[in-house]
């Protein structure tokens, strides 16, 4: 049933800007047990259990596998838990979504074939993550963050990389490299145009 789905943890170096992405699989779940309503091809709760406690994924359903809305909890140490509450087709995550990886990153946006892809929001170093706490537009006010196009996992497109002491860049990414005009915002207010090419700074 779990099979193909895995959950995607990244990082990112703050004057390179680049997306590190590893992959925390199901692989360590060792059993499942639908403990409410129709786990096959309706809406019900999965309970999964692994080496580091008991995980869940309440949600629907379609031929067994994670389809539609569901919220997936599991265990990646006896102290940390990895979330993702979205959208699924066939096991796999697809549409919008939110994924917290337990240590740090938070990410929320649109998902294509298990990777981020279309606009959202990536957050780094966030002490805790409360779901429903708060706005996705408060984050990025109050924490570093990259938020534009992504594709494939990477930042690519438009896109705005905010600091923890308020300055930002805006413009233009590529392969998680900050490529094409764009403009650097120091915190004072003061811009600066800048034009980049595959993550050198060309003037």
């Amino acid at each position: 049933m779990i099979r193909g789905i895995s959950i995607v943890a990244g990082a990112l170096v703050l004057t390179v800007v680049t997306a590190i992405v590893s992959a925390q699989s199901l692989d360590e779940v060792t059993e499942e047990e639908c403990v409410y309503g129709d786990c096959e091809s309706g809406r019900g709760t999965l309970q999964l259990k692994t080496p580091w406690g008991p995980g869940e994924y309440v949600g629907n359903f379609k031929d067994g596998e994670f389809h539609g809305y569901g919220r997936l909890e599991i265990p990646i140490s006896f102290l940390d838990r990895e979330i993702y509450a979205g959208n699924w087709v066939r096991g796999i995550r697809e549409g919008r979504g939110s994924h917290w990886n337990g240590k740090g990153k938070l990410y929320i946006g649109e998902w294509r074939n298990n990777m981020r892809h279309g606009q959202g929001s990536y957050f780094f170093n966030l002490p805790v993550w409360k779901e429903n706490e708060h706005t996705e537009f408060w984050l990025k006010e109050n924490f570093e963050n990259y938020t534009g196009g992504f594709i494939e996992d990477h930042y690519q497109g438009q896109g705005t990389y905010r600091w923890p002491d308020g300055q930002r860049y805006v413009g233009g990414f590529f392969a998680s490299d900050k490529h094409g005009e764009g403009t650097f915002y120091y915190a004072t207010g003061t811009a600066r145009q800048q034009y980049w090419q595959y993550g050198d700074l060309i003037r």
